[in-house]
């Protein structure tokens, strides 16, 4: 995608009729999936841009993105639990697709499931879910038990709205979705660390007060990680008019901005938002195995890429 967007500039700057009423700049990341640290950087050292997009999520555009938060649930281990050690997940915005399980007697096992992003957690089949339930099943039938197996089947299990934690929560942009990424335990506690995703109009501090609660007579710890606010641009604003309309005229179909759980570099920066490269037709594979782009939809972009740098620089 971002040569794409180098090929439409240079494009236009091969054209003699272009003369832009502002200049164009390509700004390349290096740490979007874990922080966006470089553009934090690049906000304190150099120019913003007045408006703008990033070649990252889907066509015709995205006018919001959800608010992404980590929250870690931990409990501590009872001498009668039948669990010894498991672990599960690499990374916390990835549905887990294996679980590695140790009883204290001393037999192992693994869990398997179906990896997906974790702002789409639905599009998977989380292990960590598939081993608790399986386990909990056989713990019943030879009357063993664990109070985190418990714990996370009554309020996790396969769930992705978060609504037994007391997350569920649907506006213009979506729903909640939750996402229990990683998971560690030992013989002294045993965590969770979950993935949420969440609605630009969702009250963040109300729905921290309300899990607290929840989980509080499990004698759970509620310990939250990073917040990212949400992303909210009008569907009627310039930006997002501009990359729906090229989109529209240049594919000849309607196009209309939606909303993502995903997050993007468009947050770092004022006015920006995602603008493809992935075609609404086009099967999901990002973050997943064997990621790739046909050639054709790359060049496809870099057209619509030209014509959008195109008149966002002659914009008022």
């Amino acid at each position: 995608p971002a040569l794409a967007c180098l090929y439409a500039m240079k494009a236009l700057k091969d054209d003699d009729h272009f003369e832009p009423k502002r200049r164009i700049r390509l700004i390349v990341g290096t740490n979007e999936e874990s922080g966006s640290q470089c553009l934090a950087h690049y906000s304190n050292v150099e120019e913003i841009p007045v408006t703008g997009f990033t070649a990252d999520a889907c066509f015709p555009a995205i006018y919001a993105e959800k608010g992404i938060a980590r929250l870690r649930l931990t409990q501590r281990r009872k001498t009668e639990d039948a669990i010894k050690e498991a672990s599960a997940g690499h990374a916390v915005n990835m549905v887990p697709g294996s679980c590695e399980i140790l009883l204290k007697d001393n037999t192992s096992m693994t869990y398997h499931g179906q990896t997906a992003h974790g702002s789409s957690p639905e599009d998977g089949l989380n292990a960590i879910a598939v081993a608790m339930e399986a386990l909990s099943e056989s713990f019943e039938e030879d009357g063993r038990e664990d109070t985190f197996v418990a714990f996370f089947n009554l309020l996790l299990g396969r769930e992705t709205d978060g609504q037994s934690l007391g997350l569920a929560f649907c506006d213009e942009s979506g729903a909640t979705t939750v996402n229990a990424g990683i998971l560690s335990i030992d013989e002294n506690e045993a965590s969770v660390t979950l993935d949420i995703r969440y609605p630009v109009h969702f009250d963040f501090e109300e729905a921290q007060e309300r899990v607290a609660k929840i989980v509080k007579p499990y004698g759970v710890e509620v310990v939250w990680g990073t917040n990212v606010a949400p992303l909210y641009l009008k569907k009627t604003s310039p930006l997002i008019q501009t990359l729906t309309d090229t989109y529209s005229e240049l594919m000849g179909t309607s196009g209309e901005a939606f909303a993502m759980g995903g997050g993007t570099y468009a947050r770092s920066l004022p006015n920006i938002c995602a603008f493809g490269p992935t075609f609404p037709w086009q099967p999901e594979v990002v973050h997943k195995a064997n990621e790739h782009v046909e050639l054709t939809e790359l060049l496809a972009g870099a057209s619509l890429y030209r014509e959008a740098l195109k008149r966002l620089a002659n914009q008022e």
